[in-house]
């Protein structure tokens, strides 16, 4: 007996020793006994002659339009770094990774954070950094530069400031993006200042865009 599958509604007629599943990613099979003719209703009522082994429901990452958010992965750190470090370290914790499913695809890196430092007048540099290479950079490189260079002029004032680049990593491997910072003088400090009477936030964001 052939069996009728109505891809509109759902709905199945027949009896041929179907069977519906869900795998881990939540899309719906469809499986027959291996033996008997399926009939798929469509608008045109087409019929796949034969045996059809499986019918998925669902649509493919590779398969979605330019644009689509394909997948997001975001960290978020509370607690407060300090350092005194004249060139860039990485900001314990404000980092994130994601794989890319094509190497075509672009991400969106949106990061949210802050700053204090210990005397006033101290300029303060962060890069964002892909792995371990420097990425949205100014064209010039004066004696301060960054992706980002937040500066106060009053002791221990805190200062929020925000990334948004859309990067082309080019691959499929596991891919981390992360802050790095530095001071010129004193301690600078995330999520805090000198005084433990104040403390924030920083998120970094990722957002994997298909092309």
């Amino acid at each position: 007996m052939a069996t009728t599958i109505n891809a509109d509604n759902g709905v199945v007629s027949g009896s041929a020793g179907l069977k519906e599943s869900a795998d881990s990613s939540g899309v719906l099979a469809l499986q027959t006994n291996g033996t008997t003719a399926v009939t798929i209703g469509t608008d045109q009522n087409t019929t796949l002659a034969g045996t059809l082994t499986t019918v998925s429901r669902g649509i493919a990452k590779a398969s979605m339009p330019a644009g689509t958010v394909l997948q997001v992965v975001s960290t978020t750190k509370t607690n407060v770094f300090s350092s005194t470090s004249t060139s860039f370290v990485d900001i314990t914790g404000l980092s994130v990774t994601i794989t890319p499913t094509s190497t075509s695809s672009t991400i969106l890196i949106l990061v949210t954070s802050n700053f204090a430092c210990s005397a006033a007048g101290i300029p303060q540099s962060f890069n964002l950094v892909r792995n371990s290479t420097n990425i949205a950079q100014p064209s010039t490189t004066p004696t301060f530069n960054g992706t980002v260079t937040p500066y106060l002029n009053l002791f221990e004032n805190s200062l929020g400031w925000s990334i948004n680049f859309l990067d082309s990593p080019a691959t499929t491997s596991a891919t981390t993006y992360k802050i790095q910072g530095k001071t010129s003088g004193g301690t600078f400090y995330v999520n805090g200042r000198g005084s433990a009477d104040f403390a924030s936030i920083s998120t970094i964001t990722v957002m994997e865009i298909a092309a």
